[in-house]
């Protein structure tokens, strides 16, 4: 009897402690319910952590909206939920990092497929002109310059040319040059020598015989402006017309030409380009000299279009050989040379030629 009263005391202690046990468990489930309910994640992962800690690592990698709901509960979470928090942000951080690097390669290839159409207009236009005429390495050279832009096109740039007319720019620049340094004056006379008489245009030969002295002012605004032959030849013969090349060559360009340069009158686009482009780095040592270009030869050539801007060129034409280089001072100013040998109606193609450019050059 004593055994069975001890036992059941001990099932009642036991009973008692087991209900204890189950008080205690519901009002921490209590305190836990009221803790987490705070927020949609806190209710969630009390019933079921190991399942939020699962969806929220595979959410994380795909959706960036589910993140920050995620990461905005993280303060109030136990060490796997903080775990699932640094998973999310990391994943997010990643994504992040990819869409970046993808936009900026898109922009990259748009870039580059921008700047390839750039420089490939204007080839294309040289092609349509080349098959449109029949032109090639033989008979056709030429370069474009964008002098806001620094882009360029040069197409048989090495090809040697009779210059023709085409010398008396650079000629009349080492006079200037020497005209700039007080060595001479404009008011300066020259000799006109019985051989320096050649048919053209101008009014030297009219004006003047041999034996006359002419003034310097008067040859350098005949040669430019009326490509005058007679006044050219004085302007050779009495600087020396080997002196004359060798100083062009040595402060114009860079081009290393062969001794024929020196004693003959040839040229090719490189050359040409150099002496263009140091003519306009330096056109407040030419200014009066760019307006005599402005004023040649109006209505032919690189500017028989071309009715909207001023056209600073230089022609030459002689025995088959037709050219013409310049600078076209529109609103994108740009330098160009067209040269040609044997090629039908070639003053008409430079003038059609450098109309297409100046309608294209600013907006390709």
């Amino acid at each position: 009897m004593k055994q069975n009263g001890k036992h059941a005391k001990n099932q009642k202690k036991i009973y008692r402690l087991f209900y204890f046990k189950i008080y205690f468990c519901l009002i921490g489930l209590i305190i836990n319910i009221i803790v987490f309910s705070s927020t949609d994640y806190g209710r969630t992962s009390l019933f079921n952590n190991t399942v939020e800690y699962t969806s929220s690592s595979q959410t994380a990698l795909t959706q960036n909206n589910s993140n920050n709901s995620v990461n905005n509960s993280n303060s109030s979470q136990d060490n796997n939920s903080g775990n699932s928090s640094t998973v999310a942000v990391s994943s997010s951080i990643i994504e992040d990092d990819i869409n970046q690097t993808n936009q900026d390669t898109n922009s990259e290839i748009m870039k580059g497929n921008e700047e390839m159409m750039d420089s490939n207009w204007i080839e294309s236009l040289i092609n349509t002109f080349r098959i449109e005429n029949n032109l090639n390495e033989e008979n056709f050279a030429f370069f474009y310059y964008n002098l806001n832009t620094s882009e360029q096109y040069f197409f048989n740039e090495n090809k040697i040319f009779t210059a023709a007319s085409t010398v008396k720019l650079p000629v009349a620049m080492i006079y200037y040059d020497k005209i700039n340094s007080c060595e001479i004056s404009l008011s300066d006379t020259l000799l006109y020598n019985s051989d320096d008489y050649e048919a053209g245009g101008g009014s030297t030969s009219s004006l003047y015989s041999p034996g006359d002295y002419v003034p310097l002012d008067f040859l350098l605004e005949q040669s430019i402006v009326n490509s005058d032959n007679t006044a050219v030849n004085i302007l050779l013969g009495n600087y020396g017309y080997s002196k004359c090349k060798k100083e062009i060559v040595s402060k114009y360009t860079d081009e290393t030409v062969s001794d024929e340069f020196y004693t003959s009158n040839l040229t090719y686009a490189n050359y040409a380009f150099d002496i263009l482009n140091y003519l306009y780095s330096h056109m407040s040592e030419y200014s009066q000299l760019i307006e005599y270009l402005k004023i040649s030869s109006n209505g032919q050539y690189l500017k028989k279009y071309i009715t909207d801007c001023d056209v600073a060129h230089k022609y030459g034409s002689y025995n088959g050989y037709v050219h013409d280089y310049g600078i076209v001072f529109s609103e994108s100013p740009y330098l160009i040379g067209v040269f040609t040998y044997n090629v039908p109606n070639a003053s008409e193609l430079i003038a059609n030629l450098n109309l297409e450019l100046r309608g294209r050059s600013f907006n390709p």
